[in-house]
């Protein structure tokens, strides 16, 4: 979905008939316009449930690209035989919340808490070197996905830009909760090859996750499995009430 189609549906939504309660409805559509700066698309829901509290579900998608933040995970793997700069990630998470506005005016209006679940998978491909026969490195691409949820709390903030358009800011949150992984790669090997691409998968060590290989002459796969903490914050989302 691009730029030009998100926008196309935010107008059919500005242009539907008018409605008696359309200024005070209950729903809001939104796109989060923060997305966009990952080459992504984020569209969110929101149901007012009473004077205070809203339900959302939310959606967001980043097409397979370099990774950000390379240099963050490096540090948390430290192992030069896995080069980073070349991995590729794409993402696709399902985010469901409830909203508690603190404020007199109630749903849409000022300042809430959001406690909210995340249902993510992570498509994942990258190398990592071994030393073959000849004693020459070699990179083995992996590829894979991890399957993520976990729950956290965020503090956001919604307020009117005009009529029925909306801007809702997420502030700042967090979550933690477990993930799990499986990646192949699928080449010849040689029984020294098995060896040393064994060594090397055994040697990788990540905070918090467990990691097991199995290596035959035909490739390797890799399973984790472990906790997982994010972020989630710094979010603009242009909406409409209706």
């Amino acid at each position: 979905m691009n730029v030009r189609s998100i926008l196309s549906l935010l107008a059919f939504v500005i242009y539907l008939p008018a409605q008696s309660q359309m200024l005070e409805g209950k729903n809001m559509v939104k796109v989060n316009l923060s997305s966009f700066v990952g080459k992504g698309f984020g569209l969110q829901y929101e149901r007012q449930i009473g004077k205070r509290f809203t339900v959302a579900l939310g959606y967001s998608k980043i097409p397979t690209s370099n990774i950000a933040f390379k240099s963050f995970i490096e540090n948390q793997i430290d192992d030069p035989d896995i080069k980073i700069g070349d991995f590729k990630l794409g993402t696709s998470i399902f985010t469901p919340e409830v909203r508690y506005y603190v404020g007199k005016r109630g749903a849409f209006h000022g300042f809430y808490l959001a406690p909210y679940g995340r249902f993510g998978r992570y498509n994942l491909q990258g190398p990592i070197t071994y030393t073959t026969s000849t004693n020459a490195k070699r990179d083995l691409v992996f590829t894979g996905s991890l399957n993520a949820t976990t729950g956290g709390l965020m503090l956001g903030s919604s307020f009117t830009l005009h009529k029925r358009l909306y801007l809702d800011w997420w502030i700042v949150g967090g979550s933690i909760g477990s993930a799990n992984g499986n990646f192949i790669a699928q080449t010849a090997l040689s029984e020294s090859e098995q060896r040393s691409l064994r060594e090397e998968l055994e040697s990788i060590d990540v905070a918090f996750t467990s990691i097991k290989s199995t290596v035959t002459s035909t490739g390797a796969t890799i399973t984790t499995s472990g906790s997982m903490a994010g972020v989630r914050g710094l979010g603009i989302n242009l909406g409409i009430r209706f």
